[in-house]
């Protein structure tokens, strides 16, 4: 996998091309085009340290970031890039990643062929006049154990991309045998960070207000890209989280550190954080059973024969792909009462989920 990084992608867009694309590609009246343009046309800058400022230069490239337009232009601007691959790909506003799988003894050919798509991307970008950064672009080769030292180098723009041991994909850190060590450990830090902090003015802070606190500022770190990571856990990296967990009730009911959270561990999620993390999963393989989920995802689920029984099937697999979201995913969706299946709304399937 490579993710291709862009120099200032959204300060480079080419206006003249912008509007060539809404016109030609997207089918955009000249009305729209015009309104469009007089959002971006005719916008200045200028700088100002101190009391000194310098005289205004007008700003001829770029969407303005601040805004949902600005990002919605960007998003038309970059949307024809995929056409030309001839791997894997999800893009995200600027944020492209490449990928291919395959055998290990084939990795030489898989490289090869990332290095095609490469130069696709280097061509398209010279014709969309953006810029990327090899520097910044990282590379990884995914196994189950070990590591993989290819023959042939990846290479982006005529320059070397060395093979990472982890990468940073949109903040969640995956390393190269999908531990997840590294990830487990970015929440911890960032949770006991954030309480630190807290704990400065709790005395100030009434119980509710903490309670508050946790559920808008440290869940989240415990919930984002949780259904990815957190089935192929270990028993260690699950009880690292544990502990974290208990520390931020700790907080909230102004508990000494090895106080027992035991009578009062369901009092910030309404139920402990090992079922939330489960509740989670069920809640995203619903969204598989509704056929909401991204087209990459939904087209690994299959529904079961008997439609009354609401059922996926469950591929073979090994060991380790039992870890995978997809697959821990469905075996714990068929173990769940048939009744909590059946329900029509996610909110209802929520509500039964955490009357359990």
């Amino acid at each position: 996998m490579v993710l291709v990084d862009f120099s200032l992608a959204f300060n480079s867009v080419d206006h003249r091309k912008l509007e060539r694309k809404l016109r030609d590609e997207f089918s955009f009246s000249d009305g729209a085009c015009d309104l469009l343009s007089s959002f971006l046309d005719h916008r200045t800058q200028a700088v100002k340290i101190g009391n000194v400022t310098s005289s205004q230069r007008p700003v001829l490239d770029g969407t303005p970031q601040g805004s949902c337009l600005s990002a919605l232009l960007f998003t038309l601007y970059i949307n024809s890039l995929p056409r030309g691959l001839n791997c894997n790909y999800q893009l995200y506003a600027d944020d492209l990643q490449i990928y291919i799988s395959g055998e290990i003894r084939d990795v030489d050919q898989l490289i090869t062929s990332i290095n095609d798509n490469l130069e696709i991307i280097e061509r398209w970008a010279k014709q969309s006049s953006l810029f990327p950064n090899p520097k910044k672009t990282q590379a990884i080769v995914f196994c189950k154990e070990g590591s993989v030292t290819p023959a042939t180098s990846i290479v982006f723009c005529r320059e070397r991309i060395p093979l990472a041991d982890f990468v940073v994909n949109l903040g969640l850190k995956m390393d190269c045998n999908l531990k997840w060590n590294r990830q487990v450990n970015d929440v911890t830090a960032k949770v006991f960070g954030t309480l630190k902090t807290f704990r400065r003015f709790a005395s100030v802070l009434t119980k509710e207000t903490r309670r508050k606190l946790v559920q808008s500022v440290i869940i989240p770190f415990f919930t984002y890209c949780d259904v990815i990571y957190h089935p192929g856990l270990s028993a260690a990296l699950r009880d690292q989280l544990n502990r974290c967990f208990k520390a931020s009730v700790r907080f909230v009911h102004s508990m000494r550190r090895r106080e027992s959270t035991a009578a009062v561990r369901n009092t910030i999620l309404g139920h402990d954080l090992e079922t939330h993390y489960q509740n989670r999963i069920s809640c995203f393989i619903r969204q598989g059973y509704a056929g909401t989920l991204p087209a990459y995802l939904q087209q690994h689920l299959r529904r079961g024969h008997l439609e009354r029984l609401c059922t996926f099937l469950i591929p073979q697999h090994s060991t380790t792909k039992r870890k995978s979201i997809l697959i821990a995913g469905v075996i714990h969706w068929n173990q769940l009462p048939l009744t909590i299946r059946q329900l029509p709304t996610i909110s209802s399937f929520k509500a039964a989920l955490d009357r359990r």
